[in-house]
């Protein structure tokens, strides 16, 4: 389904060699969802993808409240519209390391997008945990880079099903992945070698949810094309699976 809105950024790096970051705008009262939402499963399995599912608000006029959405979940597509001069968002839309927008359910499209994902600048992150179990990560300093990037903490659910009773999907029990559910701000990098200490994650059910992080430049128009990510699964180190 399609949004009509009112309203570009560059970095210098190495070629990809870090995680892709796949994120997947759905909803629970949009009948084109379900597809991409089933594609999830394949993009968990590919090396070196890090796959989020983001829940919008904007459809829950049609007849059924989204259980898992966020409001700042349609704000961030918004962003990354106005950053490519584009007027519209919609679901199902993937958007791969915050650049390349595809239709969810366009397997083949996805697919190339994230093949252009692997060919972009990027920043090898890394993560540290202490013998206390707090987390820590380094961001290696970028020869020539101008401009702001912001480290983004998204804590994650691994799976959530649920019985949609009205609206499109009506009668529908669904299957979601990897499905974000809060977000928050480690700090600001402009090009520097740098440590960002992760809020406590002591308390994480990793048997049930997972923390990513991602370095995003900032632009103008809010959150840009991402430079780096890293997933926490488990209470490890994953290179996106």
């Amino acid at each position: 389904m399609l949004l009509v809105l009112a309203g570009t950024a560059s970095g210098h790096a190495q070629p990809q060699t870090t995680p892709v970051v796949l994120e997947l705008f759905t909803s629970q009262g949009c009948n084109s969802c379900p597809p991409a939402d089933a594609l999830m499963q394949d993009w968990l399995k590919q090396p070196n993808v890090i796959a989020i599912s983001l829940h919008v608000d904007y459809w829950d006029y049609l007849g059924w409240k989204d259980t898992l959405s966020r409001k700042g979940h349609g704000v961030r597509q918004q962003d990354y519209a106005r950053n490519s001069g584009k007027r519209d968002i919609y679901t199902p839309q993937v958007v791969v390391n915050g650049k390349f927008m595809v239709v969810g359910s366009d397997r083949t499209a996805v697919e190339k997008a994230l093949e252009k994902g692997r060919r972009m600048p990027s920043v090898a992150i890394q993560a540290e945990k202490s013998k206390t179990g707090n987390w820590q990560i380094k961001v290696p300093a970028m020869a020539g880079f101008e401009g702001e990037a912001k480290l983004v903490l998204c804590r994650y659910d691994m799976q959530h099903e649920v019985a949609i009773e009205r609206g499109e999907n009506s009668g529908k029990t669904l299957n979601y992945l990897n499905v974000a559910r809060s977000w928050g701000d480690l700090g600001r990098w402009k090009g520097q070698s740098a440590s960002y200490d992760v809020p406590d994650l002591t308390g994480t059910d990793w048997t049930r949810q997972g923390a990513m992080v991602m370095l995003q430049i900032v632009t103008s128009e809010g959150v840009g094309p991402v430079l780096g990510a890293i997933d926490i699964k488990g209470g490890d180190i994953k290179a996106g699976k």
